[in-house]
C-alpha cells in the first residue's frame, strides 16, 4: 500500500499531487506538485506522508489530505490496513485485536450476497 498526498489552495481548489522536485528528488527543502496521479510521490506508510506534510505545512497556504493510492493491484486487505492504519496507527495493522484477512472476506461475500439480491 502507498499513499499519496492531494494538496488544496484556500479556497479548496485542487492545486496537485506532491511530488519529487526536479531540483531536489528528496523534497530535502522544496516542495512540488503535479497534476497527474501518476507522477506524484508515493510513501509507504502514513506516517512517513504525514511527516512530510508537517515539514512543508507552515511554510506554505496550501491544505493536505493524505490518500490511499488505490489501483488493479490493490486487495481488499491492504485497503483496510491502510485504512486502519491511518485511522488507529501502525501498531494495531501489525498487532490487531482481528484478523483483516477475515474482515475483508467477509466484506467481499457480503458485496458479493448484494450483488445477487
Amino acid at each position: 500500500m502507498a499513499y499519496l498526498i492531494k494538496a488544496y489552495d484556500y479556497d479548496g481548489e485542487f492545486y496537485g499531487y506532491f511530488a519529487a522536485h526536479p531540483d531536489d528528488p528528496e523534497n530535502k527543502s522544496f516542495s512540488y506538485y503535479v497534476n497527474e496521479k501518476k507522477e506524484a510521490k508515493r510513501f509507504e506508510s502514513y506516517a512517513e506522508a504525514d511527516n512530510m506534510v508537517e515539514r512543508f505545512a507552515d511554510g506554505s497556504d496550501l491544505e493536505y489530505i493524505i490518500i490511499q493510492d488505490v489501483n488493479k493491484n490493490t486487495t481488499l486487505s491492504d485497503f483496510i490496513e491502510g485504512w486502519v492504519e491511518e485511522n488507529y496507527g501502525l501498531n494495531e495493522v501489525n498487532n490487531p485485536s482481528w484478523d483483516i484477512d477475515a474482515l475483508a472476506d467477509a466484506i467481499t461475500e457480503f458485496m458479493n450476497n448484494k450483488k445477487d439480491s
